[in-house]
């Protein structure tokens, strides 16, 4: 009987295993395109006629941006995560959430300087691939949609 290691075995060869750090990404739609934010700094997700109730309960100074109209112009009707990271924090519309992808850290790409100063582009650090599909990891921090930016 053989035995597997922790290296693992693949055939006849050993094979060693990705030692590299996962990151668990929410991915979600908006504006026509597959985006992702680190699942970590996702706190809660709200149903889409949710911001009208809620508004209310978070106070004014908390930040509420349609994704969607903030790159296209085009209201969403979908469901509303909460993004926070340490004392930022804002409320994200996104059309459609589709899942949880556990993704090595160095199949990232970062996006490239051609397409990080294309308007809005500069809210997007790194790409990733899921099966034939790229999406942008977004950094909320970034987003522009406020002189001053998000809340600090």
């Amino acid at each position: 009987m053989r035995k597997i290691s922790p290296r693992g075995r693949r055939g006849g060869g050993v094979q060693e295993l990705d030692p590299s750090p996962v990151v668990a990404l929410l991915l979600f739609e908006a504006a026509d395109c597959l985006m992702a934010l680190p699942a970590s700094e996702v706190a809660r997700l709200l149903a889409p006629e949710s911001h009208a109730a809620s508004a209310g309960h978070t106070g004014a100074s908390e930040e509420w941006i349609d994704l969607e109209e903030y790159f296209t112009g085009r209201r969403s009707e979908g469901p509303w995560l909460r993004w926070g990271r340490g004392k930022r924090s804002a409320w994200l519309r996104v059309a459609r959430v589709v899942e949880v992808l556990p993704c090595a850290i160095r199949a990232l790409a970062p996006m490239p300087a051609s397409l990080r100063a294309a308007r809005g582009a500069g809210t997007f650090f790194a790409a990733g691939v899921r099966g034939d599909e790229v999406f942008l990891l977004m950094d909320p921090a970034r987003l522009a949609n406020r002189p001053e930016g998000l809340p600090t």
